[in-house]
């Protein structure tokens, strides 16, 4: 296996302070800074690709209203040449609303302790394109919204 490259570390640590700032800390600004302008994002839980900064931040905002305690820990991030690859486990409690395609989820005051994993493609030091797949069908049993 060859050593990791200067740019790929750099893009890993990205990738990780991503997960920090934004999902974490709820600091939209390090969008600008560390996406470019049309990055693109493919989500399981959107029905739509979302395109540029403001759709990443809408996003990520969406679940800090719906979880006040919205929180990602990352694990066996790998960057190999323009990719990064990891996984997370997602924590929180469902105390606002949250949107969905299917209709929005008034507050449950559940927790959720779920499982996800993230692609993430860079240029330039910046995020270009993103893949991110939880596991909603293990988050929507949590919350109590799934008919059996």
């Amino acid at each position: 296996m060859s050593a990791t490259t200067e740019q790929e570390q750099q893009n890993r640590e990205t990738a990780i302070r991503i997960a920090e700032e934004l999902w974490n800390k709820g600091n939209y600004d390090v969008v600008d800074e560390m996406y470019d302008p049309l990055a693109e994002t493919h989500a399981v839980t959107e029905p739509d690709e979302l395109v540029g900064t403001q759709d990443v931040k809408d996003w990520a905002k969406k679940y800090h209203d719906a979880f006040s305690d919205f929180h990602i820990e990352v694990f066996d991030v790998i960057a190999r040449d323009d990719f990064v690859y990891g996984r997370y486990r997602l924590t929180g409690t469902h105390d606002g609303t949250l949107e969905s395609p299917q209709g929005d989820i008034p507050a449950t005051n559940r927790k959720i302790d779920t499982w996800g994993m993230f692609e993430v493609r860079f240029e330039g030091g910046l995020v270009v394109e993103q893949w991110n797949s939880a596991d909603t069908m293990d988050m929507m049993e949590q919350l109590g919204t799934l008919s059996g």
